[in-house]
């Protein structure tokens, strides 16, 4: 027995002077990350429109990473008061308005609901703990004032009159975003960097299937592995983008920028020159290198066939001279060519029949998965490309 205890002393004492110096990896820093984004609140909704007032509103809010925290950004209406009587985040079972388990209340300095004074008066809530997981969540909210702020959007918001937080699904629907959560953080040891996707209706998706996740930002964080946030917003123009890297830069984890502006530019704007779309697509270039994130500039998709843009031949003519100075001159980190991706080789100038949408301006599904490959191509080759010139 002596000699069998000598024995597992002695190798106690040769494993710990194997192992003397040898520490495990450190544990990764959790980190704020900004998970979700809503841009383009364009008025006041009726709450007779959705159940009354106090019904009940739940939104679809994907997340992309899992994390232990959240705190939510809201914002108010520009001329009216609005009176939230409680906000809480809970789990879907699927992307078509089913909740599943419990319901996580979020206050606000310690209180269920908050008034925010006409103005687009802003606010963040307190730090929640919440055991987030990548997937669908929902937001659900209840009002006690007669307008909040909402905004246009493929996916349906559901609904139903009265307090059913919680309940797993809900009677009713209405055709756009509604509430004022316009952003969620959440702390996260998830390191991978996230890719911003800035621009108009085709970012933001128009016509795509609504709560189905078939935008192109979607599909691009799919086939990446990455988190994407989506920053379109129906009929935004390129000369109204100045704010576009102080915005990019204030969300934690971003590094990435994909921007497709100017069709709204020249469709709606008779003066808009290809000076003018160079001057402000330099701006953007130029700051958000200045904040030390990576810009790619996608070319102008096809839009012939669609009536305004048909009226004057010379849309064209600009939206392929913006196109050549973007492949050639544009100067940004990558140049993502929609234009070639969704062009009918037979027609250039306009889109291949397979993916466009009716309209002849807007990627359908099949569509928006052609940009989608076609992003994530670009971003991966410059992953490579920078990668070896590290080396």
């Amino acid at each position: 027995m002596r000699g069998i205890l000598l024995a597992f002393t002695l190798f106690i004492t040769m494993l710990t002077a194997l192992t003397a110096g040898v520490t495990s990896p450190p544990a990764k820093e959790p980190a704020w990350k900004t998970a979700y984004i809503k841009r383009g609140f364009v008025g006041n909704y009726d709450a007779n429109w959705a159940g009354g007032l106090g019904a009940t509103l739940r939104m679809r809010v994907p997340i992309p990473v899992a994390g232990t925290k959240v705190r939510l950004s809201v914002r108010g209406c520009w001329d009216a008061t609005t009176e939230l009587t409680k906000l809480a985040l809970v789990k879907g079972a699927d992307d078509q308005g089913t909740s599943t388990g419990p319901v996580y209340p979020i206050t606000f300095a310690g209180q269920p609901g908050l008034t925010l004074d006409k103005g687009l008066k802003e606010a963040t809530s307190d730090v929640i703990d919440i055991p987030m997981t990548p997937g669908a969540w929902y937001l659900e909210e209840r009002y006690a004032s007669q307008h909040y702020p909402y905004a246009y959007d493929i996916d349906k918001a559901f609904t139903e009159a009265g307090d059913h937080f919680g309940k797993p699904t809900l009677a009713g629907n209405a055709d756009c975003y509604l509430g004022i959560v316009y952003r969620i953080d959440v702390l996260t040891t998830d390191k991978r960097p996230t890719v911003i996707c800035y621009g108009d209706s085709i970012t933001h998706g128009y016509s795509a299937p609504s709560n189905g996740g078939k935008r192109y930002p979607d599909l691009l964080a799919k086939i990446l592995n990455r988190p994407t946030l989506n920053l379109g917003m129906n009929g935004d123009i390129i000369t109204q983008s100045g704010g576009v890297p102080d915005l990019c830069a204030s969300l934690p984890g971003a590094d990435t920028v994909i921007f497709l502006m100017g069709i709204n530019d020249i469709i709606s704007n008779a003066g808009f020159t290809k000076e003018t779309y160079v001057q402000c697509a330099r701006r953007v270039i130029d700051g958000c290198r200045d904040r030390k994130l990576k810009i790619f500039l996608g070319t102008l998709p096809p839009a012939a066939g669609y009536a305004a843009f048909d009226k004057d031949p010379a849309k064209e003519q600009l939206r392929q001279a913006i196109n050549a100075w973007i492949r050639t001159d544009a100067v940004a980190d990558g140049v993502i060519d929609f234009d070639a991706t969704l062009a009918d080789p037979k027609t250039p100038g306009k889109f291949n029949p397979d993916s466009q949408s009716g309209d002849w301006l807007h990627p359908n599904a099949t569509g928006y998965r052609k940009m989608a490959e076609a992003a994530a191509q670009v971003l991966k080759d410059t992953r490579k490309d920078t990668s070896s010139t590290s080396h």
